[in-house]
C-alpha cells in the first residue's frame, strides 16, 4: 500500500508534494473568497497575498526538501529515502489553514536549518560555529513564531548529549542571540520602525484564532498515537545501533520534548490553537518514516496512514 514511501527516488516526493501544494492552494483560495479568512500576517503588513501563497509553497517544499536532505546524510536511515519531506509536507497542509501557517512554516524552516547544524556536532570535533548557526536560526524562528522560543534549549541539550563540557561551546548560543539581537536592533533603529516591529511581532501572536476544534483535535490524536508507534521502532533500533546513530536520536527526542513544552504553555495559557502543533510535525514525520521503513510488520504503519487519511476524510467533509 505505502510502497512509494519507501523508494529511493526523488520523484514520487517532488510530484506529490507540489500536487499537494497546488491542489491546497487552490481550495484555500477558493474557500478564501467564499468565508473571507482572516490572514494575521496581512492584519499587520501590507502584503499581497499571491505573495503569501507563493512564498507558502515554496517554504514548505523546501523545508521539506532540507529534511531529507538532512535525514539521509546522518546516520538515522541505512538507506536513501524521501518518505520524512513527503509525509512532512502532507502533514503541514492538512494541520492548519494557509492563512494562519505562513509565518509559523517560516518558523520551521528556520528550526530545521538549526537542526541541520546540530546534525554537524561530534564527540571528538569542536563545534562553537555550528552551535552559533544553530542559535541564530533558533532565534529567527523564534522572531517569525513567538513560541518557538521553546525551541531554544535544544541547542544545550544537544551538547549535553553529545560532547564532553567545554564552556566556551555553552556561551556560543548567548553570543549568536546577542548577534541577532544587536542586528535587528540597529536596523529598526535605522529605519525608525523598531516600536512597530516589536508591537506587530508580540500582537501578531493574537491572530491564530482556531476556527476549526474538530481538525486541531483530530491532528492532535494523529501525532500522538502516531509517536507512540514510532517510540517502539526507535527502541529496537536504539539498543542495537551505534553511538552516532543514539546521539542523533536525542537531538530529535530533544526537539519533540521541546514541542511539548510548547504545546502545553499555550494550552494552559492561551487555549487551543493549530499552529503550536507545527513544529511537532518535524520530529513525526521522521520516526513516522522510520517506522515505515524499519519495521519488521508493515501492517501497523500501513493501517495508521490509512486510518489516518480516512478520518481526515470524514472529519472534514462529512461531519
Amino acid at each position: 500500500m505505502l510502497s512509494f514511501l519507501r523508494s529511493n527516488n526523488p520523484i514520487y516526493f517532488i510530484l506529490i508534494s507540489w500536487s499537494a501544494l497546488i491542489f491546497g492552494i487552490v481550495n484555500h483560495y477558493i474557500n478564501d473568497n467564499d468565508y473571507h479568512f482572516f490572514w494575521p500576517l496581512l492584519a499587520y503588513f501590507n502584503l499581497n497575498k499571491f505573495l503569501l501563497y507563493g512564498a507558502y509553497a515554496v517554504v514548505v517544499f523546501f523545508t521539506s526538501f532540507k529534511i531529507n536532505f538532512i535525514i539521509n546524510k546522518s546516520v538515522f536511515f541505512q538507506r536513501t529515502n524521501y518518505a520524512c519531506g513527503l509525509i512532512y509536507t502532507i502533514t503541514i497542509i492538512l494541520i492548519c489553514p494557509i492563512h494562519q501557517a505562513v509565518l509559523p512554516a517560516i518558523a520551521n524552516l528556520f528550526a530545521v536549518l538549526a537542526i541541520e547544524n546540530l546534525m554537524k556536532i561530534y564527540r571528538n570535533k569542536s563545534c562553537k560555529i555550528e552551535v552559533f548557526n544553530a542559535a541564530c536560526w533558533l532565534l529567527l524562528s523564534s522572531i517569525a513564531y513567538v513560541y518557538n522560543a521553546f525551541l531554544i534549549p535544544m541547542v544545550w541539550v544537544a551538547l549535553y548529549f553529545i560532547r564532553p563540557f567545554e564552556w566556551r561551546e555553552y556561551v556560543m548560543p548567548i553570543v549568536g542571540f546577542l548577534f541577532i539581537t544587536a542586528y535587528l536592533i540597529t536596523a529598526g533603529l535605522v529605519f525608525e520602525k523598531l516600536p512597530l516591529w516589536i508591537e506587530n511581532w508580540w500582537a501578531i501572536k493574537d491572530g491564530y484564532l482556531n476556527s476549526d476544534l474538530e481538525n486541531w483535535i483530530y491532528f492532535l490524536i494523529v501525532i500522538s498515537i502516531g509517536l507512540l508507534i514510532s517510540f517502539r521502532t526507535l527502541y529496537l533500533s536504539y539498543i542495537s545501533s551505534s553511538n552516532r546513530y543514539k546521539k542523533v536520536s536525542w537531538i530529535i527526542i530533544a526537539f519533540l520534548f521541546c514541542c511539548v513544552v510548547q504545546f502545553l504553555f499555550n494550552y494552559f495559557s492561551f487555549g487551543l490553537n493549530s499552529p503550536v502543533l507545527y513544529g511537532a510535525v518535524f520530529p513525526f514525520s521522521i520516526l513516522i518514516s522510520s517506522t515505515i521503513l524499519n519495521a519488521k510488520s508493515n501492517w501497523l504503519p500501513n493501517s495508521f496512514i490509512g486510518i489516518s487519511i480516512i478520518g481526515y476524510i470524514i472529519i472534514t467533509y462529512i461531519i
